[in-house]
């Protein structure tokens, strides 16, 4: 069995994702090839999972800091 793709996409990071959203979106059958989670490395490894961490220890200091002003969270 052979299947034709308008266009094959190699991995899945941000890029690529939106690259096929947006194909898809137009009529276009496209393949997305990938061995890793669907996601790529900012999305499930790197810039976002930092960020969280950073935000949740910037709100943890926050909260510490208004307590030494009389302020109790």
């Amino acid at each position: 069995m052979t299947t034709k793709y308008d266009l094959a996409i190699v991995g899945t990071g941000t890029a690529a994702s939106v690259t096929a959203n947006r194909c898809r979106a137009a009529g276009w059958r496209v393949a997305v090839i990938d061995y890793l989670p669907f996601g790529g490395t900012c999305a499930l490894r790197g810039c976002d999972p930092k960020k969280v961490l950073v935000g949740a220890a910037q709100a943890i200091d926050h909260v510490a800091r208004m307590h030494d002003k009389g302020i109790h969270v």
